[in-house]
């Protein structure tokens, strides 16, 4: 028995020193993909952040155009180019809508624009910066990221960049920032199924880690690329659908970039009073337009249409009338446009209409119907109805004519039909 005894002790203990080991190593395997997990979680949080910071600034540029520059005697006012978006949080809250996360705008070392908020739900402008972060930031002239950066007794995880003006002056910062304890939920539940496994066994604790690790560094990875070719411009960029299907915080973290993606596509492509494309994607579809007849001899023809007496609209009825017209137009436009061309509103009563894949006889063919439809609106307003027509000149693109002639042979055919009396399409 006391044989029995001792093999049975030498057992546990061998088992012992086989298991601490294991747990030691599974301890150890925990702790390091714990690390890296969190590292590269760090590591997206702050180019997510550095991302939508650079994009934030460069919606500011394309959206008003100019210098950031304060002015006023006591009340100050700042001012981007010739607009004041002192009070307009119109673009951050939209940012902050999107993604989560804080947006502030420095002017100096004072908020002007922020979307975060104390404790009475106000939000928080006319306070200073960190100095630290002004000392770093503002003088220093280049960006940094901080780990936890405490705001209104909120922890975050911030990225400051330098705000510019065109002469290369630094004139403020721009922050963007993410709640601490939300990054460090999403570390946590991240790792907690590895930690689980790591008690069990070694041997799964390793695949599973291994294979987890790499998915989650895979999908940041896409993540981050995606959000890198939006803050260089591209508005097309995909994000594979192996991100999206994911049930977890980075799947959503995906979804939320797809619809800072399309609300940022809307805000730089689309005009906002009658819903068609704006004037910088119709150059943009135009280049690309012409492109394809370049290269693979895809016909087209560019329309240039214009509403009659639109002055006469705004001064008899008042610019909200002149608003409702554009927008029946723009409605019209948009349902009677063929093909795969493109409507835009090429600025005021004018637009801008691309028939691809069209002879000059057949888009003559569309825009005298279109006409038509023009024709038989009657725009209620107040009582009235008014009624409209437009005048629409065509030119057909040519080997021999770049898009610039192509443009001016468009609008010389607007100017005849407007001679010629108005309310006509004329072409070559």
């Amino acid at each position: 028995m006391a044989k029995i005894k001792k093999k049975g002790k030498l057992y546990y203990t061998l088992q012992a020193f086989s298991s601490v080991p294991m747990l030691i190593l599974g301890l150890i395997i925990m702790m390091f993909s714990f690390k890296t997990v969190q590292s590269a979680m760090y590591d997206q949080v702050h180019t997510e952040l550095q991302n939508m910071t650079d994009m934030l600034i460069s919606s500011y540029d394309m959206l008003y155009p100019g210098d950031y520059t304060l002015q006023g005697d006591v009340g100050y006012r700042l001012f981007k180019g010739e607009q004041d978006i002192t009070s307009d949080y119109s673009v951050i809250d939209k940012f902050h809508e999107n993604t989560g996360v804080e947006f502030t705008v420095f002017y100096e070392d004072t908020r002007i624009l922020t979307t975060i908020c104390d404790e009475q739900g106000q939000r928080i402008v006319g306070t200073g910066a960190n100095s630290k972060v002004l000392q770093e930031v503002f003088y220093g002239g280049s960006s940094h990221f901080y780990t936890n950066t405490t705001i209104s007794n909120v922890h975050y995880f911030a990225y400051y960049a330098p705000l510019r003006n065109s002469d290369g002056t630094v004139v403020g910062m721009v922050y963007a920032g993410m709640p601490c304890a939300q990054v460090n939920r999403t570390v946590k539940a991240t790792i907690f199924p590895i930690l689980i496994i790591s008690l069990c066994s070694i041997v799964i604790v390793c695949l599973i880690s291994s294979s987890y690790t790499h998915k989650i560094l895979t999908a940041l990875h896409k993540i981050r690329t995606f959000l890198a070719q939006i803050a260089s411009g591209n508005l097309n960029a995909s994000l594979g659908q192996e991100v999206l299907s994911r049930n977890d915080e980075l799947s959503e973290i995906g979804i939320s970039a797809l619809s800072m993606q399309r609300s940022l596509r809307n805000l730089l492509e689309q005009d906002t009073l009658t819903g068609l494309s704006n004037r910088r994607f119709g150059d943009q579809k135009l280049s690309e337009t012409h492109r394809r007849f370049t290269e693979n001899g895809t016909p087209y023809v560019l329309c240039i249409g214009d509403i009659d007496y639109f002055k006469s609209v705004n001064d008899t009825y008042g610019h909200e009338c002149g608003d409702e017209v554009l927008k029946a137009v723009g409605k019209v436009m948009r349902k009677e446009m063929h093909g795969s061309g493109c409507v835009a509103r090429w600025g005021g009563e004018e637009f801008l209409l691309i028939y691809e894949g069209a002879t000059l006889s057949e888009a003559n063919a569309y825009a005298e119907a279109m006409l038509s439809r023009i024709r038989e609106l009657k725009v209620p307003y107040e009582g009235n109805e008014i009624r409209i027509t437009m005048t629409l000149g065509l030119a057909q693109a040519t080997a021999d004519i770049d898009i610039n002639d192509l443009l001016k042979e468009a609008d010389l055919m607007l100017y005849k039909g407007k001679k010629a009396g108005r309310n006509c399409v004329i072409s070559e």
